[in-house]
């Protein structure tokens, strides 16, 4: 169903994260790039659309106080496009960075946690989970639980925290996003679903009970919500409902990320057991899933994957402690 093609090299390694990879496809521009955390640099590659051209950046978490002049290990990169605006999001153990969608200039910091605090739980409060949402809100999570969420305006750098959505007791592990939805997970399983109200806020609408296994990945496409597990599973939840549809015995380690094509509803996922398998989900009253493909990069720990065209017919994915981003094209 897919072949293998040839790799894009990195500048240096992926790091052991979820959601390792994101990848950001500009018509405009006929171009599409590629975001892969290192420790505490992110790893952009642009390419052109028929892979003549290829240029390299790496984008530094720094802090911008004169006191901390240390750079903190970044926890995700992720690409939104709102919009009027592409930009791309910074997590790390300090704060949450946003940057111009080529990374060449940071436009937004937002410190989390105190360091100077005697309390070390305040000390620390990473980011982890980024999504868009509506014309011009960018959310992120915390591992304290809140999820901040930023009005971003069509251009300059008056960024603005509007809100903080208060639900989860856990370490936030994803967000994703729909039409007027938010969708957001935590390391006990448990998801809650997010309605943007006509005033602008968000309300939480609808709650899945975890079972004490962290959710890590998740996706939302046409009221199908599709999370990735720490014990290799993939459920399939009704986003209407908040019903199970489906649990599948999807990996046999931890599921890393998963991505969905949103014109066809095919569902990627990766997992620390070395396989890209690819899905596809069927609507309904209960929603089905139907398993097409797989693949295993051999002696890798897959840390990332994103679909690198609507249809699905083309994916990219990155493991631990490897320099390429491996691409699968539909024969």
């Amino acid at each position: 169903m897919y072949r293998k093609e040839k790799p894009l090299p990195l500048k240096s390694s992926a790091s052991s994260l979820t959601n390792n990879l994101t990848v950001f496809i500009s018509p405009e521009k006929g171009s599409m790039s590629y975001a892969v955390v290192h420790k505490s640099v992110v790893n952009v590659i642009s390419s052109s659309l028929d892979g003549s051209t290829v240029t390299n950046r790496q984008v530094v978490c720094k802090e911008p106080s004169a006191v901390q002049q240390n750079t903190p290990m970044v926890i995700q990169a992720k690409w939104i496009s709102l919009p009027n605006r592409t930009v791309l999001v910074l997590t790390s153990l300090r704060g949450i960075q946003m940057f111009e969608s080529d990374g060449s200039a940071m436009i937004y910091w937002h410190a989390l946690g105190d360091p100077s605090s005697s309390d070390t739980q305040d000390q620390t409060n990473y980011g982890r989970g980024i999504a868009g949402v509506g014309d011009s809100f960018i959310c992120v999570g915390t591992q304290i639980g809140e999820i901040h969420v930023f009005n971003v305006p069509a251009k300059g750098t008056n960024i603005m925290l509007k809100e903080s959505l208060v639900g989860h007791k856990h370490p936030i592990c994803d967000l994703t996003s729909g039409p007027n939805k938010l969708i957001s997970s935590d390391e006990q399983g448990n998801i809650f679903i997010w309605s943007l109200q006509p005033n602008g806020s968000l309300k939480q609408t609808g709650s899945v009970m975890g079972k004490g296994v962290p959710c890590s990945s998740l996706v939302l496409w046409n009221d199908i919500i599709v999370g990735g597990y720490g014990d290799g599973q993939l459920r399939v939840y009704c986003a209407k409902t908040a019903k199970l549809a489906a649990t599948v015995n999807a990996h046999a380690r931890w599921v890393n990320a998963i991505d969905v094509a949103p014109e066809t509803g095919r569902i990627l996922s990766v997992s620390e057991d070395t396989f890209a398998k690819v899905w596809q989900l069927k609507e309904g009253t209960l929603p089905e899933i139907e398993y097409k493909y797989s693949e295993s990069v051999t002696d890798l720990q897959l840390v990332g994957g994103q679909f690198i065209q609507k249809g699905g017919r083309g994916f990219c994915v990155t493991g631990y402690d490897n320099s390429d981003i491996t691409f699968f094209v539909q024969n």
